[in-house]
This record gives C-alpha cells, structure tokens and sequence, in this order.
C-alpha cells in the first residue's frame, strides 16, 4: 500500500465514514471474492509502481471479481488504465485517492469524486463525517452535491489546471445557503431542501460541539499549566522539585500523548509514530528539568537566591508573547 503522508492521513479521516447501505448491498455478492483479491494484493505490497504489473497476474475470472465490485461497465482492460486507476481498483471504496489532484480518484476507467474532499480542513472532514453518517442513503446522497468543486468543471470545460476550492465551514454554509434560497431563477425541490436541511443541522452541531468541546478542554488544559507555573513561584526551586514526582510526569506526558492523537489519529501506524514521540518527549522533560535543577542547585551555596531568580525568568520567558502556557510549554516537543 501506498504510505505517503497526505495518503495515509486521509486514511485515517476515512475509517471512520461509512458508504450507503445501497452500496454495501451491492458489493455484498462480490465482496467475499474481492477480499482473497485485496489480501494477495496487500501481500505483494501493491502500490502506484506495480499495481497494473499485479492486475496482469490475475485471471479473467478475479478481474470480473474487481469489475463487479467497483462497479464497472465494461470488462477491465489493465494495458488501459493509469496506475492510480489499477491501484484503486485494488483497494476498498475509503482506501481510494486522487494521487494526481486532478480533481477525481481513477477506479479502473471511471472517475469517481471522493465521498471526502481531500480539500477539507481537518476539523471540518470531521464534523462532515459525523453529519454523513447520520443520514439516510437519499439524505446523504444528496447533501454530497454539496462538494462538487466547481473549479473542476472549470478546469475541465477551459482545459486548464485544476487549483482546489478550499471547503472549509463558511464554503459549506455558503452552498446550503444557495441550495435552500436559490437565486436568479434557480429552483431546489422540497425533497432536495429537507435532505440538506437535515445535513446542515447535523453538520453545524457536530462542527460547533467540536469547537466547544475544544475550547473547554483548552481551558482545562491552561488552568491546569498555569497552577504548574504558580507552584514554581511560590514553593520555590528546591520545594517544588522535590514535589515533582512521577505522578505528576506521568500526567504532563498523557497530556502530550492526547494532544498527538488529536493530531494524528489513532490508526496502528500513527500510535507507533505517536509511542516514538512519547517516549522522547518523557525523557527530554525528565532530563531537562533534572539538568536545569542540578545546575542552580550546584550554585546555592554562592548565591542562595539565585536558583528562585533563575525559575522565574525562565517562566517570564515562557509566557512571552502571550502564547498560551500549554502550547508555550510543549512547543519545544512539537
């Protein structure tokens, strides 16, 4: 499989969202056939460079298997396809992606649209996901109207490049808004206005909860920095490094770990990364904090007032250019 990174992160978004039911029920007959096919595939570590060379080694009888279940027409011609077209066919509906930004993802000889826009910001792929699956199939199909990129027809219609619309959350609200209230003579059906109502409304919940749920967390996050920062004040270098024990480690590296996974996910392969970056970010806290101490603590003797002097311009410089303490105090592990 393929394992870059834009790939791999769109992945990630993608295990979550689940096809209609329609489209389930018609692989259904295939899909056993198919899977004896996709774990050769994988096997051989299919990726772009070799998926038409692996196509060519199947029999007539898998290549009808692949053709059923992407739903083709015709019967596959491999010396036809492009290699993201032979290497999509390989792969299940949310495993397939537009490897050339050309707008579509190539399956075979069709050209299919991508049930989630590559050209989605992450916060609004997943409020969009959680809206999708909560829709019926009709719901569902006709809320997708919503991402057709009109700078794609463009570039098809003019034969120029195709330079992505961004679909962040006001292009999304801009598009209902025009489907509800159709201007210069437009007309939407009242089937088409209940299924994008219903959209919307699952949509904005999910993406506004997220952003509230974040801003609590932030908050928590940032009381919780800023009693760290408050005990260094007060207690004093030697008091408070004597209070920092493992359990209060512990705590600031399952914080980091949290903040990681919000980022990168949880699939297997970004927990390894993820597991990577824990264990440094530990052992750097640890021996940084030990190797500041040690060093102040040599001097007290010669100036007893020097190791407080010490903490508090580090933490001045901290919260400079009011960043906010949890991002000022990771920044360094990011």
């Amino acid at each position: 499989m393929e394992t870059s990174t834009a790939y791999q992160s769109y992945l990630n978004v993608m295990q979550n969202y689940q096809t209609t039911q329609g489209r389930k029920d018609y692989q259904a007959p295939f899909a056993e056939s198919f899977e004896l096919i996709y774990s050769k595939a994988q096997e051989e570590d299919i990726k772009l460079s070799n998926a038409k060379n692996f196509l060519e080694s199947l029999s007539k009888s898998e290549l009808r298997t692949l053709q059923k279940y992407s739903g083709l027409a015709d019967s596959i011609n491999v010396n036809s396809l492009s290699a993201e077209g032979a290497y999509n066919l390989l792969m299940h509906d949310n495993e397939q992606y537009d490897f050339d930004g050309n707008g579509t993802a190539e399956v075979g000889i069709g050209k299919h649209i991508l049930p989630v826009p590559k050209n989605m910001p992450a916060d609004v792929q997943e409020a969009y996901i959680s809206a999708m699956n909560s829709l019926s199939d009709k719901d569902k199909l006709m809320a997708m109207t919503l991402t057709f990129d009109p700078a794609h027809l463009d570039s098809v219609i003019n034969n120029k490049a195709y330079t992505p619309t961004n679909m962040d959350y006001n292009y999304l609200k801009n598009r209902v808004e025009n489907m509800l209230n159709p201007q210069n003579g437009g007309y939407t059906s009242v089937e088409a206005k209940e299924s994008i109502t219903a959209f919307w409304n699952a949509f904005d919940a999910a993406y506004t909860g997220d952003k509230t749920q974040s801003s609590q967390t932030q908050s928590e996050e940032n009381s919780a920095v800023e009693k760290f920062l408050h005990d260094l004040r007060t207690k004093g270098a030697a008091k408070f490094l004597s209070d920092l024990n493992q359990e209060k480690i512990d705590k600031m590296v399952e914080e980091y770990k949290q903040k990681l996974i919000d980022e990168m996910g949880d699939s297997p392969e970004a927990m390894e990364k993820i597991a990577k970056l824990v264990d440094e970010f530990k052992k750097n806290l640890i021996e940084e904090m030990k190797e500041k101490m040690e060093e102040e603590l040599k001097n007290k003797d010669v100036n007893s007032v020097k190791i407080d002097t010490f903490i508090m311009t580090m933490l001045n410089n901290m919260q400079e250019e009011e960043t906010k303490p949890l991002e000022k105090l990771l920044q360094s592990k990011n």
